[in-house]
């Protein structure tokens, strides 16, 4: 049996909002905490997708708020200047309790943690990078570390049921449910922070860096999947474990493709 309160953040809360306004008003997961997550108006602290024209809207985000539903900010870009104009104005447009920041940069943890305290903190995928597949002690201590300064830890798909998973907090846990990377990709680290630079220096979208197929980058030789993604039994073993937040990506699919996404993978969790 388990006790713990599902939590699922979901992709897309502006790009993607009419598929997630009609998974929403379905009312398909109630008693589960839910956090829509974006990255908006061009911020430079933005990572993990390359910036396009994506706007908050405050009708939309009424919405949100009156079903309950928390916001998240992707600021996982690696490297962060905290004078930034944008990135401050968004700090205070969404500084409310439930809302949460994903990120990597510690300087920005720690700005965020002094100035604006009611955020949660998510250590984003994209600084996963360097770490070693299957788990090394340096990776566990690179957890813990994460551990005692994040409220949540978004863990690379390959560590969850890794052996020495067992030495971590995995009640902090946020699983991607969907992750479209490969398996063991050795470009991890060079894709996103090509992603991190494209962003800081302001150019315009790329989806030669957006995929993420880099200079010699081969899916059939260099992965043992072409992508990962979490079955049923896989779910229910996870929450044997405590983890009960759960994550949904799916910005770059059509609004029928995401919606369809939405539903399969709760109805997933729930079996």
């Amino acid at each position: 049996m388990f006790f713990n309160v599902m939590r699922y953040l979901l992709a897309g809360a502006f790009s993607k909002s009419i598929p997630l306004v009609k998974f929403l008003s379905q009312n398909l997961v109630d008693s589960t905490e839910l956090v829509v997550y974006d990255g908006i108006n061009k911020c430079r602290w933005n990572g993990g997708r390359i910036n396009r024209d994506v706007y908050y809207n405050d009708g939309l985000i009424d919405y949100y708020y009156s079903k309950g539903v928390s916001i998240a900010l992707t600021f996982s870009n690696h490297k962060i200047d905290l004078s930034d104009e944008t990135g401050n104005h968004l700090l205070e447009k969404f500084h409310r309790e439930g809302n949460a920041l994903i990120i990597v940069n510690d300087d920005l943890r720690k700005y965020v943690r002094e100035k604006f305290p009611k955020y949660d903190l998510i250590y984003s995928i994209t600084g996963m990078g360097l770490l070693n597949i299957p788990l090394q002690d340096s990776d566990i201590a690179f957890y813990k570390d994460l551990e005692s300064k994040y409220d949540w830890i978004v863990p690379r798909f390959e560590h969850i049921f890794d052996p020495r998973a067992s030495e971590l907090d995995s009640t902090k846990w946020e699983v991607m449910l969907n992750d479209t990377c490969v398996w063991g990709c050795k470009h991890w680290d060079a894709h996103f922070k090509a992603i991190a630079d494209e962003n800081t220096a302001g150019r315009p979208y790329s989806r030669e860096v957006e995929e993420c197929w880099l200079p010699k980058f081969n899916p059939d030789r260099d992965s043992k999947y072409e992508e990962m993604d979490i079955e049923p039994p896989a779910m229910r073993k996870l929450r044997e474990m405590g983890v009960s937040s759960f994550k949904i990506t799916g910005r770059e699919m059509k609004d029928d493709e995401y919606y369809g996404e939405l539903i399969r993978f709760v109805k997933r969790s729930l079996e």
